[in-house]
């Protein structure tokens, strides 16, 4: 009788559960593109599933959710999304963008919460605080890091974040891919150095407020 190696079975069980729940994202994202006030389930779900699995099998730590490293959390934080930030307005100016738009004190009185507490939450607790610790232990620390960060990138082609009301920043393209799969492995390596969800989400934060400063990203509309 062949004896069964239970780590083995509970590994497998974890890369199933991994992909099963990373195409249940991607699903609810892609159909919220016709029906957008699905997109608020989406939202839900990146910030409730991660918090809820965690509090569920004790491992609040593993997400992310520690008080230690704090000060190292808010450096990485601070540096990682600001260099995003400067490669964004470069861009921005290239593009030859000028004046900031109208109302922006009203647009960051919105944006600014929004990012802080919805936005970057919904992506950073999940792909960081949930997908990457998952996936980094069946494939090493690299390659998970990269896998995730590949996940963060393809996901983006499913919400509706292009073509809208709200956003005007380009997301299917193949450069512009490339470049969130850049900034996941930039806010990836931020969550490794602190074991901080606090790193990549105030990173994102930063970029996020950045984009609306710009007008790339309005959460106030005006009617002409």
């Amino acid at each position: 009788m062949v004896p069964i190696d239970c780590n083995n079975k509970k590994l497998n069980k974890k890369i199933l559960t991994t992909i099963i729940v990373f195409i249940l994202f991607c699903g609810i994202s892609l159909v919220s593109r016709w029906f957008l006030p699905l997109f608020i389930v989406v939202l839900s779900f990146g910030i409730a599933f991660p918090v809820l699995w965690a509090r569920k099998t004790g491992n609040l730590t593993l997400i992310g959710f520690e008080q230690k490293n704090r000060k190292q959390a808010l450096f990485w934080g601070l540096i990682t999304g600001l260099l995003v930030s400067v490669y964004c307005i470069f861009s921005y100016i290239m593009e030859g963008g000028g004046a900031f738009p109208p109302m922006l004190e009203l647009q960051l009185a919105f944006g600014i919460p929004i990012w802080l507490l919805i936005m970057s939450p919904f992506q950073e607790f999940f792909f960081r605080g949930w997908m990457q610790p998952r996936i980094q232990e069946f494939s090493g620390k690299w390659i998970g890091l990269g896998i995730t960060s590949f996940c963060f990138a393809i996901w983006h082609i499913f919400p509706p974040f292009e073509e809208t009301k709200t956003s005007t920043i380009p997301i299917l393209t193949g450069s512009s891919i490339i470049i969130i799969f850049v900034f996941g492995l930039m806010w990836g390596y931020a969550f490794q150095r602190t074991k901080n969800i606090l790193a990549p989400w105030m990173a994102h934060a930063i970029v996020g407020i950045t984009m609306v400063v710009l007008g790339k990203m309005t959460f106030i509309t005006f009617s002409t």
